[in-house]
C-alpha cells in the first residue's frame, strides 16, 4: 500500500488533506477515488485512510483505523558522520534511513577534506532532508529522520551527555570489538549515538577528548571500513543486537 507524510496540521478529526503528493497520487500513481493508502503524520503513527476526492493541488482522504508504525526501532540513533567527500553522505544518509537510524549530523573533523561552507549549508542541508524524506517514504518509517545542519566537532563533545550509549567505531580499538561493550551493559539504551570518521579517520587527539567525553571506541573487525560504510553497519549491528 503507498505511503505518504503528511504534516500533524493537514489531520483533521478523520480527515487528511495531502498537498505535496497530490500530483503524484493522480498522475504517477493513478490512483482513484476509494482507493486505499497509508497516511504518516511523522510522529510514528499510520493512518489507514481511503481516498474521497482529489485534484491536481490535492487529495482529501478518510480514516479508516490509526496504529502505532511497525517500522520504527525502539533505540532512537543519532549518527555523527564526519563530512565526507563528493555524493557519499547521501549514500549515507538515504541507507541509515532504510535501517533505522533517527537522526544525522554532519561534522567537520580534523582530517575531514570537505569543510563547512556557511553560505551553501541551509540549501545542502534542506537537499539532504529531501533524500532522507523520499528514503523514509520507500523503506515505510513510521518518522521522517532529522537532518541537521553540518557542525564542529566540539559541538559533538558538548552533546555525549545527551545519550545513554556513545559509541565511536575506530580502527585503533580493535582490543575492544562492539560485541562485547554491547552485552555488557546493564540494559537496552534508549538513546544511542554513533560518531564515524571522514575518509582520513579519526586523529587521536579527537579521541582521546572523546574518550574523555565518555565515547566508547569500538572495534568492527580485522578489516577497514570506508566512512559511508561503517556507520549504517555499526547501526545495523546495534539494532540487531538489541531486536
Amino acid at each position: 500500500m503507498p505511503k505518504f507524510f503528511v504534516s500533524p496540521e493537514q489531520i483533521q478529526g478523520d480527515e487528511i488533506r495531502i498537498t505535496e503528493d497530490a500530483h503524484h497520487i493522480k498522475h504517477v500513481l493513478r490512483m482513484q477515488i476509494g482507493e486505499q493508502l497509508t497516511v504518516c503524520d511523522g510522529q510514528g503513527v499510520d493512518h489507514i485512510s481511503r481516498i474521497e476526492s482529489m485534484d491536481d493541488q490535492i487529495v482529501v482522504c478518510h480514516i479508516e483505523s490509526s496504529i502505532p508504525s511497525q517500522a520504527e526501532p525502539e533505540i532512537h540513533i543519532t549518527l555523527f558522520q564526519g563530512l565526507p567527500k563528493s555524493d557519499k553522505l547521501e549514500w549515507i544518509l538515504q541507507k541509515g534511513t532504510e535501517l533505522g537510524i533517527s537522526a544525522f549530523v554532519p561534522v567537520e573533523m580534523k582530517r575531514s577534506v570537505v569543510r563547512i561552507e556557511s553560505k551553501k549549508e541551509a540549501r545542502k542541508t534542506e537537499r539532504l532532508r529531501k533524500i532522507v524524506e523520499s528514503a523514509a517514504k520507500q523503506s515505510s518509517r513510521g518518522i521522517i529522520p532529522s537532518v541537521e545542519e553540518s557542525c564542529s566537532f566540539d559541538k559533538v563533545l558538548a552533546r555525549t551527555a545527551e545519550f545513554d550509549l556513545f559509541l565511536v567505531p575506530y580502527e585503533g580499538a580493535l582490543d575492544r570489538s562492539l560485541k562485547p561493550v554491547l552485552e555488557a551493559l546493564p540494559a537496552k539504551p534508549c538513546k544511542a549515538a554513533i560518531l564515524i570518521g571522514p575518509e582520513g579517520g579519526i586523529d587521536p587527539s579527537e579521541i582521546e577528548r572523546l574518550k574523555q567525553a565518555g565515547a566508547v571506541p569500538v572495534g568492527l573487525g580485522p578489516r577497514i571500513l570506508r566512512t559511508e560504510t561503517a556507520g549504517p553497519v555499526t547501526a545495523a549491528l546495534l539494532l540487531y543486537h538489541f531486536s
